[in-house]
């Protein structure tokens, strides 16, 4: 299935931080670009991206439910997003 996601728009610049952590669990949030810190986001992260969409809870949901089941290649969130506005497909 394929899920259609707001792009990140301007001004108010939302980005969605994504990690896998050591568990083998992937988390992710919502955030002004601005909040993002230089540091990992959570404890025990492995690895960390930012995603320029702005999902609303149910999108994000659909998401990491997709990451998490191995559906959606956590390596292959960098292909989607745009700080240009627009949306983006995400296969979930």
């Amino acid at each position: 299935m394929d899920l259609t996601v707001n792009n990140t728009n301007s001004p108010a610049v939302l980005v969605t931080v994504f990690a896998e952590l050591q568990d083998g669990r992937f988390v992710g949030k919502v955030m002004p670009e601005t909040g993002v810190p230089y540091t990992p986001y959570w404890e025990n992260e492995m690895d960390q991206v930012i995603v320029y969409i702005n999902p609303n809870e149910d999108e994000l949901a659909a998401i990491l439910t997709a990451l998490n089941e191995r559906r959606l290649p956590f390596k292959d969130l960098q292909n989607y997003g745009s700080v240009a506005g627009g949306s983006s497909t995400i296969p979930v």
